[in-house]
């Protein structure tokens, strides 16, 4: 039965079991805080007291320092005080019947939170405690209503003429010691409990770990204030059976000293936290740039010395200057490749002036072979380059706010240190010096051009250049197979020499160079991903980059532009039956007013119809803080395209395809989602991959 329990002989899951009391907590308002601060104003100067009768000193009445705030409207639960304290006094002093008196209290009580519980208890002991230690430090007074009171309150008994007997002094000792600590385990119970109120635990991680005992904890202080209730009755009434009172202070002690260290853990994650809040209220509402940077760079929570190179002082530098702050990890062969592409950018912002290009990376702890890395990749930049960029509030708001994750961002500051674009990574690798200015208003603008092919691959040679200027007819192709190259190569190349009406043709191989190769699908995997952040819609772009990914590892693929204007792209094979049957759809050319690349596309999608269309399905790089869209549409029937590893659309019903036209509202899909995919963040050097088998009921 629970009132053999023996609490010391419990563990602490044991005791979490006892006395978890099903039960809610109480909808009711009390002001606990004004209880507490009531019940620490009586016992500081009532223990006080009592260690001056020990002691045989008599001080004047001084103020406690740290005395407690009550509120004015505070009314005290009188009643249950009265019925704790009925509950407590005049009982035996055994454990068991403490761990008794413990369970009926913690019942009574059963609709209150736990630490309003521990002030209660104490609370209801204080009521009597405290009036003890007044008379006992009066007891000798003239006055004859105090006398009369002690009396009552028993002091004759623990006093001979002219002070306290000796054989009660340790006692008392022990009682006054006792409660302080009990005092001091409630206190810093209701700090943590303070602490929940106005903190989330998620951002406090020390807070769930604190709170995890709370209960153990208030069995703890309920039961100590039990057996020190029943040891001042013992006392009082002089009986030699008294109260062991030693186990229960080393263990109040062992819970001191372990929530003080929690508290100061959290106190610590606090800091962390406040210093950002504080750093998101500050940088809400900048300035100036040189404001940003001081909070930012050298934040009071740094926890390593900044180091600025190269020998100009920044704050000064950048007065009155756009700013580009390039956030990065230490990779060096990552950042080599950043680099190279930042280096035309800063010579275009040193010849005028308005921007300062800032390198902060991002690391973690910084050991002799970051050290390294760090000098070596310093060595590569002529702009502004951070060292020990170490402060966790601007950290976590590079993070948070800027959602950083691991791969490089590029983030642009206006003159008064306002964001005008969160990561320009995408813009500066696409179009270089010409994304300039680097605000989201230019970043719409140049997501939406047509130009958008020829503006990528015009650096491949010169003869491109001159043949956009032309508006010639280009064919660009490429693919894994050499043998379909060389016989593609035949065709186009006849098809060029022919007098074709409406058209000037001319040829590019993309893969004669396996430079110009890879940083064509380089430059291809960048604008996708540029222009598919978060966007599931398939615009007329995009659905072109999605085809374009699609042929990557095909045995040939062809694009055909328009001057600067991609206008048709398709897969190798096909387009090469389309060339060689050139003679059976050239009249299309000669009897309409159709344009070469619109008889190419019409007699390439009837191909296609008679072959079958092929799976499409394509590969992205996997990139930290790259967010994936719940879902997207293939570019050929528009249906949703599965999620899995890979982007994949089989399109089984054949008459769906949407190669002409745009299909209506009647369509079924069915969508299977092999892996849950949400805006998540994905590990960088694997293969982001979606599987999709759609079924499209429409007919063109």
């Amino acid at each position: 039965m629970a009132c053999n329990k023996k609490p010391f002989q419990m563990t602490d899951d044991e005791i979490k079991k006892e006395i978890s009391v099903p039960g809610i907590h109480t909808t009711e308002k009390f002001d606990v805080a004004s209880l507490f601060a009531i019940v620490t104003n009586i016992l500081k100067p009532a223990t006080i007291a009592a260690d001056n009768v020990i002691r045989g000193t008599k001080q004047p009445h001084m103020e406690i320092k740290g005395e407690r705030v009550i509120a004015t409207s505070f009314i005290p639960p009188l009643c249950t005080l009265k019925e704790l304290s009925y509950e407590m006094v005049c009982k035996d002093p055994s454990e068991e019947t403490a761990y008794k008196t413990t369970k009926s209290i913690l019942e009574k009580l059963k609709n209150y939170s736990w630490h309003v519980r521990a002030v209660l208890t104490l609370a209801a002991f204080t009521l009597d405690y405290g009036d003890f230690c007044r008379h006992l430090d009066q007891f000798h007074s003239s006055d004859q209503l105090t006398k009369s009171m002690g009396i009552l309150k028993g002091i004759p008994a623990l006093l001979t003429r002219p002070s306290i007997d000796y054989n009660h002094e340790s006692a008392i000792v022990e009682v006054n010691k006792l409660i302080k600590d009990t005092l001091n385990v409630i206190d810093c119970i209701v700090t943590l409990e303070e602490r929940c109120v106005k903190y989330n635990p998620k951002d406090v991680p020390a807070l769930s770990i604190a709170t995890d005992n709370i209960s153990v904890y208030v069995f703890w202080a309920i039961i100590t204030v039990v057996v020190c209730t029943t040891r001042m009755c013992c006392l009082i009434k002089d009986e030699r059976k008294t109260q062991e009172l030693s186990r229960f202070a080393e263990k109040i002690n062992a819970i001191h000293v372990k929530l003080k260290l929690q508290i100061q853990l959290c106190n610590e994650e606090i800091e962390k936290i406040e210093a950002y809040w504080k750093l998101i209220r500050f940088l809400k509402e900048p300035l100036d740039i040189v404001e940003v940077l001081k909070v930012l760079l050298f934040a009071s929570d740094n926890r390593q010395q900044v180091k600025i190179f190269h020998n100009e002082l920044i704050l000064e530098a950048v007065k009155t200057k756009k700013v580009l702050l390039f956030f990065s990890g230490m990779d060096v062969d990552n950042i080599t490749e950043y680099v190279s592409i930042l280096n035309p950018i800063y010579e275009k912002v040193t010849s005028n002036n308005e921007y300062k290009i800032v390198w902060i990376p991002i690391v973690e702890q910084w050991t002799i072979e970051m050290q390294k890395k760090f000098e070596l990749l310093r060595s590569k930049m002529s702009w502004f380059v951070v060292q020990n960029f170490s402060s966790t509030s601007a950290i976590k708001y590079v993070k948070e706010q800027w959602h950083y994750k691991n791969e490089p961002i590029i983030v642009a500051l206006n003159s008064q240190g306002t964001v005008e674009h969160y990561n320009a990574v995408h813009m500066i690798k696409i179009w270089g010096t010409s994304a300039f200015p680097l605000t989201h208003r230019r970043d719409e603008e140049l997501r939406k051009r047509e130009d958008w092919f020829g503006s990528l691959v015009i650096e491949f040679s010169a003869d491109i250049s001159t043949w956009i200027k032309e508006e010639k007819h280009i064919f660009f192709y490429g693919g894994k197979d050499s043998t379909w190259i060389k016989e593609f190569c035949k065709e186009a190349t006849g098809l060029a020499n022919d007098d074709v009406k409406g058209a000037r043709i001319s040829l590019f191989n993309v893969g004669k160079d396996s430079g110009i190769e890879r940083r064509f699908w380089k430059l291809i995997d960048n604008f996708f991903l540029y222009k598919s952040h978060m966007v599931t819609e398939v615009g007329t772009v995009t659905k072109e980059i999605q085809k374009l990914l699609s042929y990557k590892n095909e045995k040939g693929w062809v694009v055909l532009c328009k001057g600067a204007r991609l206008v048709f792209s398709g897969y190798g094979t096909t387009v090469l039956t389309v060339l060689k049957n050139f003679d059976e759809w050239k009249q299309c050319l000669n009897d309409s007013a159709f344009s070469f690349e619109v008889c190419l596309e019409k007699y390439y999608n009837e191909q296609l119809r008679e072959d079958g269309l092929p799976c499409r399905d394509f590969d992205i790089p996997k990139i930290d803080g790259l967010l994936i869209p719940n879902c997207r549409k293939c570019p050929d029937c528009s249906e949703i395209m599965e999620m899995s590893i890979r982007f994949k659309c089989c399109h089984q019903n054949q008459h769906g395809f949407n190669l002409n036209c745009s299909h209506n509202n009647g369509h079924v899909t069915k969508v299977q989602l092999k892996e849950k995919v949400s805006p998540v963040s994905l590990v960088c050097g694997m293969t982001v991959t979606a599987a999709c088998e759609s079924h499209c009921q429409n007919k063109c």
